[in-house]
């Protein structure tokens, strides 16, 4: 059945390569922009349960668990960083200089207004990739359009609100921690202060308790706890100038590796493995059509009346195909 039907096999196999070789070709030049990022770690001073609990003879972890490259990468493509990208203008010297926005650029037009914008959010996705290196921890992004100034403005503008997502997120962990260390800073003190109070009255009313070893007992006691709430009210006093200094520190949070850079030539096509693609999938189009061709005539013979139903069904389709093909061709000479 195959070898009687190798010439229609052969005839799809011609017409898809050369389609896809036509949509290689005419399929409009692609630059890359790209860059790379290390995440810092987070901030290793002691925050104030960790000098609280080193005061206490406490061994607790110092620094917050580092977030992964792995989460990074998945910041860059998310929703709510492309979305705000989707509402920024660029200035595109391939077209004068003049400003166009996301939507503009990628021809997003109808619908609501969210819905364009939507739409803008899910070609961005396609225009974005990111990568993260397990053993090196290298975030790594790429932005692919039609224009190289406009995959370097994204590809900034991704690095840009990506540190800016980072620094917010250490700057409310920093505020939550110092609403903490407040609130625990001033119990601290109310502590001291009865401490305090309770060894001033024991002194006050045992002004010779050194002849005694009971009284001299309870003044080593409560000097201890003296002792110890002090050191507690330290501690927390100076965690809460840490988180404070935390809180409003903005240094960069991420430390660049390679900055925003695009290629002053296109990225390649790859006609050869896209045309091979197309040959393979016209290949076994027509062998699909002729295994069912060759089991409509089966039934066709034995007098199947469906499978004459489907036949006529077939060949008025086929024949309104032509006819449009031929009006176009007129309207073509015309």
């Amino acid at each position: 059945m195959l070898l009687r039907n190798r010439w229609r096999i052969f005839r799809w196999m011609l017409f898809g390569g050369a389609l896809a070789a036509l949509l290689v070709i005419f399929k409009p030049p692609q630059y890359v922009a790209s860059a790379s990022f290390i995440p810092q770690g987070t901030d290793p001073s002691r925050s104030g349960l960790a000098g609280l609990a080193g005061q206490l003879g406490l061994s607790l972890p110092t620094s917050g668990q580092t977030l992964s490259p792995d989460f990074y990468a998945q910041v860059l493509r998310s929703r709510m960083l492309l979305r705000a990208i989707s509402r920024q203008t660029f200035t595109v010297p391939e077209m004068g200089g003049r400003k166009r926005s996301i939507q503009d650029l990628f021809d997003i037009k109808g619908g609501s207004a969210g819905e364009r914008e939507e739409r803008a959010v899910r070609q961005l996705m396609k225009t974005v990739s990111t990568s993260a290196g397990k053993t090196t921890s290298v975030v790594e992004l790429s932005v692919s359009t039609r224009w190289p100034s406009v995959s370097l403005g994204i590809a900034a503008a991704l690095v840009d609100a990506v540190g800016e997502f980072n620094q917010m997120t250490r700057q409310g962990q920093a505020a939550a921690e110092r609403k903490f260390v407040e609130r625990r800073l001033a119990t601290a003190g109310s502590d001291l202060r009865a401490a305090e109070d309770r060894l001033q009255n024991f002194l006050q009313t045992n002004r010779e308790f050194a002849r005694s070893s009971e009284l001299s007992f309870q003044r080593e006691r409560l000097q201890r706890d003296v002792n110890l709430q002090q050191q507690v009210f330290t501690s927390l006093t100076q965690s809460l100038e840490e988180v404070r200094i935390r809180e409003v520190r903005d240094t960069p949070v991420i430390t660049i590796v390679e900055p925003p850079s695009v290629k002053s030539i296109p990225e390649s096509r790859r006609p050869v493995p896209y045309t091979v693609l197309g040959l393979f999938m016209g290949a076994f189009v027509g062998a699909l059509l002729a295994f069912t061709s060759d089991a409509v005539n089966r039934r066709r013979k034995d007098g199947d009346i469906e499978a004459e139903e489907f036949a006529g069904t077939l060949g008025q389709v086929k024949g309104e195909m032509l006819g449009r093909v031929r009006t176009l061709k007129e309207r073509v000479r015309r």
